[in-house]
């Protein structure tokens, strides 16, 4: 994904039902990426709001789609449901998960609120990539039942291959594959954020927060760390994430995982149509 410069806002129109909706004046936020998955606004008063109205759906992005077939999960009919996550997530994250509340449909679109904190994304760097190895060793300290959403259908991980592969057999660019990629049985099922991006967490003066959450999904361990392997960039950031993540349990072995694993990211659309050449070269940073 990348950021474009002619970044738009909602229109007049939407921001003034908006505002009608929710009974407060909004300010619209202009948009990060050109698949940004829902319009933004910030409400104008002494302890303001954010709020997001879905923008993207199962039907017209490919990412949501690809998470709708490959864990079941569809955030437009789990609309209220998602904003129970924060409390299913193990206690004193590093990164702790921003609140949100659903607040209604707008033509079909869920809309809901978070609290404003004022804060940036950090960059992708060392800092974050120990407060991720934090994280992500708490998150995959406990098994869950199986990969899916809490809010849908949860299949064992005995199912894992055979669902890759039917996603992978059905996609529309299956041409991108070039052949059969592996999907061994995983070890065990833990809480993953596909898109995951330094974007979606917020520095501030005394904390970090976890701001963007909305994809949350049961997945295999393997998933989750060789997606996570695709966003480090330097021994530095990798060493760190190493580290962190040690002290709660050692890095799984990855090499029999990391073909399909790899493959899965382009075909969720998680680096763009152009991504693959440098998702397939990329180093791997937790080898084996």
């Amino acid at each position: 994904m990348t950021a474009f410069d002619d970044s738009p806002h909602a229109s007049p129109e939407l921001t003034r039902r908006v505002s009608v909706m929710t009974g407060k004046s909004l300010a619209p936020l202009a948009l990060r990426w050109p698949d940004s998955a829902n319009w933004l606004w910030r409400s104008e008063e002494l302890s303001p709001q954010l709020f997001k109205l879905a923008r993207r759906s199962p039907t017209t992005d490919p990412f949501w789609r690809g998470l709708q077939r490959l864990f079941g999960f569809d955030r437009w009919q789990s609309a209220e449901a998602l904003t129970q996550l924060p409390g299913m997530l193990p206690p004193r994250l590093p990164l702790a998960p921003l609140p949100m509340t659903y607040l209604g449909r707008l033509q079909g679109a869920p809309l809901w609120s978070l609290p404003w904190r004022r804060a940036e994304p950090p960059p992708m760097g060392v800092a974050l990539a120990q407060h991720l190895g934090h994280q992500l060793g708490i998150l995959h300290h406990e098994a869950l039942p199986g990969f899916g959403h809490p809010a849908g259908d949860v299949a064992p991980l005995s199912r894992w291959p055979e669902r890759a592969r039917r996603f992978l057999e059905h996609h529309p660019q299956r041409d991108w594959v070039g052949g059969a990629p592996i999907f061994p049985v995983p070890t065990r099922a833990v809480w993953s954020l596909p898109d995951l991006r330094s974007d979606q967490f917020l520095a501030g003066a005394t904390d970090w927060l976890w701001s963007d959450w909305e994809a949350l999904v049961w997945a295999p361990l393997e998933f989750d760390l060789c997606l996570l392997e695709l966003i480090l960039a330097t021994t530095g950031q990798r060493d760190a994430f190493v580290t962190a993540y040690r002290r709660y349990q050692p890095l799984p072995a990855l090499g029999a995982y990391r073909a399909g694993m790899r493959v899965l990211a382009l075909a969720l659309s998680l680096h763009g149509e152009d991504g693959k050449n440098w998702v397939y070269a990329h180093p791997h940073w937790l080898k084996d």
